[in-house]
C-alpha cells in the first residue's frame, strides 16, 4: 500500500490534459468567414460560430492571424480555421463538420433599360434557345400538315414548302395563345394533334419564358457558368477554386490577386465579369459599395470547416459542439447577419 501512494504521488503533479488549457487557433483571413479588422480583432462567419462552439464546449482559446497554409500553421496552432474542405487537406490533417457550404457565383453590372435587355439576350444561349423552339414548331406544324392537306387545303396547301410554312404558322400562334383562327384543324387526328399541343405547350411556353427574362438580365435558374461567360471579359482570383474550376475552358482574361479588385474592374467597365465564391463576392460587394449583381449558382460546392492535427481528439469535440450550434437561432443568426441574402 505504501508503495503504491509513492507511485500515485508523481502523477498527480502532472499537468492537467490539453483540453484544459489554452486552446490556440490560427486564423486564415477570408472575408466574410474571417475578418481581421485595422486593430487586430477577428470577427466574421466562421470566427463567431467558432465563438459560440468554444462556449458550448468549454474551451478556452486564443486567435492568432496566420498565412493561407492550414497544413503549416498547425504546426504552431490547435485549430485553423476557415479551410476549405478537400483531399489534399484531408490526409494531411483531420476536418470538423463543415461550419459552410460555399458555391460558385460570378458579379456583373446589374444594367437597366432596353440595351441592357437586347446585350442580355445577344448570346449563344439564347440562339441555341430559338433554334430549338424553332425546331419543335416546324416538327409539330409538319404533322398537323400531313394530317390536314388533303381535307382542308384552304389552311394547310398541298404544296410542301407553302404547307410547311402554314404549319409552323398554326404552331407558333398556338404555342404563345394568340390564336388568330386565321388556321385550325379540321380532321379528327388534326384536332387531337392540336389538343395535345395546346396542353404541351403550355409548359414550353412557361420554360421558354423563364429562359428568356434570365438571358434578359432577370433572375431565376442555375445558369451554365461557362456558357454564362462566353465572350465576356471575366476576371477570376489567383489560385482560387473558380480559378481551378475554369481552367482549360478558354473563358478566364485575367487573374487577379483578391475579390475587392475583381470587383473594382467589373464596377469600372474593365472587366465583364468577376467570377468567385459566392459568399465573398457578395461580402465584398456590399462592403465596397459597388451594386453590381452578384449570381448564385451551385458549381463547384467548396466546404468550408476547421482543421486540426491528425488523431487530435477536439476534433470530436468541435464537431459535437458544432452540431448544436448550426441547429441552434444563434447559430443561424451569424450566418443571417454575414449572409443576409442567404437562404439556408
Amino acid at each position: 500500500m505504501i508503495q503504491s501512494r509513492r507511485l500515485l504521488l508523481p502523477l498527480l503533479l502532472l499537468p492537467l490534459p490539453a483540453l484544459s488549457q489554452t486552446v490556440s487557433v490560427g486564423v486564415i483571413d477570408a472575408p466574410p468567414f474571417a475578418i481581421r479588422d485595422e486593430t487586430g480583432v477577428h470577427t466574421g462567419l466562421a470566427v463567431d460560430l467558432f465563438r459560440l462552439v468554444a462556449e458550448r464546449a468549454e474551451i478556452d482559446f486564443e486567435l492568432a492571424a496566420v498565412p493561407d497554409d492550414p497544413v503549416a500553421a498547425l504546426a504552431r496552432h490547435d485549430i485553423i480555421l476557415p479551410v476549405e474542405a478537400d483531399r489534399a487537406l484531408e490526409t494531411a490533417a483531420d476536418l470538423t463538420h463543415p461550419v459552410y457550404t460555399a458555391t460558385l457565383g460570378y458579379a456583373s453590372q446589374a444594367g437597366s433599360g432596353p440595351l441592357a435587355v437586347v446585350r442580355g439576350l445577344m448570346t449563344l444561349e439564347f440562339l441555341r434557345i430559338i433554334a430549338s423552339v424553332a425546331a419543335l414548331l416546324l416538327a409539330v406544324g409538319a404533322a398537323v400538315w400531313l394530317i390536314e392537306r388533303r381535307q382542308n387545303k384552304e389552311m394547310f396547301r398541298e404544296d410542301m414548302r407553302r404547307g410547311l410554312g402554314d404549319g409552323f404558322w398554326w404552331a407558333g400562334v398556338t404555342l404563345t395563345t394568340i390564336g388568330y383562327g386565321d388556321k385550325a384543324p379540321i380532321t379528327v387526328a388534326g384536332r387531337a394533334v392540336a389538343m395535345v399541343w395546346m396542353l404541351t405547350g403550355l409548359a414550353v411556353s412557361a420554360s421558354l419564358t423563364a429562359a428568356v427574362v434570365t438571358l434578359a438580365g432577370g433572375e431565376g435558374g442555375d445558369p451554365d457558368l461557362p456558357e454564362a461567360l462566353a465572350n465576356r471579359e471575366t476576371v477570376v482570383i489567383e489560385d482560387s477554386a473558380a480559378a481551378e474550376f475554369l481552367d482549360g475552358r478558354g473563358v478566364i482574361s485575367e487573374r487577379v490577386p483578391d475579390a475587392a479588385m475583381a470587383l473594382r474592374l467589373v464596377a469600372e467597365a474593365k472587366a465583364d465579369v468577376a467570377v468567385g465564391a459566392a459568399p465573398r463576392l457578395q461580402w465584398q460587394n456590399d462592403r465596397a459599395g459597388h451594386d453590381l449583381r452578384v449570381r448564385t449558382t451551385t458549381w463547384d460546392p467548396v466546404l468550408v470547416a476547421m482543421a486540426v492535427e491528425e488523431g487530435d481528439p477536439l476534433r470530436e469535440t468541435l464537431n459535437r459542439a458544432l452540431l448544436d450550434v448550426l441547429t441552434s437561432e444563434a447559430g443561424q443568426e451569424i450566418v443571417r447577419r454575414y449572409l443576409p441574402d442567404d437562404e439556408g
